[in-house]
């Protein structure tokens, strides 16, 4: 039974240890035109050390562009997925591809018409590869988006994220003094208990 909180705080430690990556930022790339009415927007990632995840939302004016939720991967699109729709993912995490997370997330609708209201939330990935972790500046996602009106009002970028893990030496380390500790505290309680 003495097992259990220690591996509870182990757990704590691994969590808590993630953390967020100073200096780097998201940021929307140049658009890629893919017809005169569909554009790709490439979200890029510059100068991060050690990414192993990231977040962000879109907004945009819905009565100039839409993300393009009916594209057609069967078409030849390679900004459109069977998965994941009008949001696939960059070349930024490519080591660790096939094993790779990428949530397309949320386009906002309004409840009574179910159009658009110019929101796209929730959009992350996660690295699946194996260390080390991606450091330098790539493409994290491309989103493709459908022109409604000229097409030409700004595409905002809000809530971003990114966060790292401790390198694996770092956490057998820890391990390996939690495991002492907690080794210790245990003689010492059988001890005193004769």
């Amino acid at each position: 039974m003495q097992i259990r909180p220690l591996m509870l705080s182990l757990v704590a430690v691994v969590l808590l240890a993630t953390g967020r990556v100073e200096g780097a930022t998201i940021s929307i790339g140049t658009r890629v035109s893919l017809s005169p009415t569909t554009f790709a927007l490439p979200i890029d990632i510059m100068d991060p050390a050690g990414v192993d995840a990231w977040a962000f939302g879109l907004t945009y004016d819905p009565t100039d562009v839409q993300v393009n939720t009916g594209c057609d991967p069967l078409s030849g699109d390679v900004y459109c997925s069977f998965l994941t729709g009008p949001v696939t993912e960059g070349d930024f995490f490519a080591s660790g591809a096939p094993f790779n997370l990428l949530n397309p997330g949320f386009v906002a609708l309004d409840a009574s018409t179910l159009l658009q209201t110019g929101s796209l939330f929730g959009v992350n990935g996660a690295f699946g590869g194996s260390p080390p972790l991606p450091s330098g500046t790539g493409t994290i996602a491309f989103v493709e988006f459908s022109i409604i009106g000229t097409g030409t009002t700004p595409i905002t970028i809000s809530p971003q994220e990114l966060t790292t893990v401790p390198e694996p030496g770092s956490l057998a380390l820890l391990t390996t003094g939690l495991l002492v500790a907690g080794r210790r505290k245990r003689r010492t309680t059988v001890r005193s208990k004769r």
